[in-house]
């Protein structure tokens, strides 16, 4: 049975359950989620945060988590998974754990296009969380009027560039060069048509040989 999202999503969020049967909440971020979100940067492997930033990074840095919590949910838009039956990695803190992060990001300029992305900590990678902030952003996207979502990948990361290439998605050869790759995925009036291939891309992200699944440089 489909989700029902019921966008947008409150400050409390909904909760739900990933494909393993782990009960989670799914919330939009706030600016006091800076320190849980450092905690899950942490927690992903090198690679994962390699794949996030196309560069290797030790920390975020408080710049870089001022950006990511204090955002306007307009423009802006960003989502936050807990697992609120593993011990939260800030003490004291008695929501839980955090497992992942969606954005979709929009410019006043192109208010038809936003960037999206999400990020999974490894030890929550190929559970389905991926999955359901896939539909999240879809649906965001549909019900905001966005007509085209748009990825960034590695040249390196030819799995991904097959895949994208068996979609819709085609490549942005002005905003691409010859390490960082652009694609655009079409949003239909109805999400559902577009979902599909969405998840086609997680599927393929759950299957690699190296369970990596981390953002796009969406920030």
């Amino acid at each position: 049975m489909k989700l029902q999202w019921n966008l947008p999503l409150s400050s409390d969020g909904i909760e739900t359950s990933l494909g393993d049967g782990t009960v989670v909440r799914i919330r939009p971020i706030t600016v006091d989620d800076g320190p849980a979100l450092d905690a899950a940067f942490k927690r992903m492997s090198t690679r994962s945060r390699y794949l996030r930033f196309f560069t290797i990074r030790e920390e975020l840095g408080e710049s870089l988590l001022s950006a990511f919590t204090d955002i306007d949910h307009q423009l802006h838009r960003a989502w936050v998974v807990i697992d609120p039956s593993a011990a939260s990695d800030i003490e004291g803190e008695e929501e839980g754990r955090g497992i992942a992060v969606a954005r979709l990001i929009g410019a006043a300029d192109t208010p038809g296009i936003a960037e999206a992305s999400l990020a999974v900590t490894d030890d929550y990678q190929q559970r389905g969380a991926g999955r359901l902030l896939l539909e999240l952003l879809v649906s965001t996207a549909a019900i905001a009027g966005v007509e085209k979502l748009r990825f960034e990948t590695l040249w390196e990361n030819r799995g991904m560039r097959r895949l994208l290439g068996t979609l819709e998605a085609t490549q942005n050869k002005a905003l691409s060069d010859s390490s960082v790759l652009t694609y655009d995925l079409p949003i239909r009036a109805s999400a559902d048509e577009t979902v599909g291939a969405l998840y086609e891309i997680l599927r393929w992200i759950a299957a690699s040989e190296e369970g990596e699944v981390a953002e796009s440089n969406d920030d």
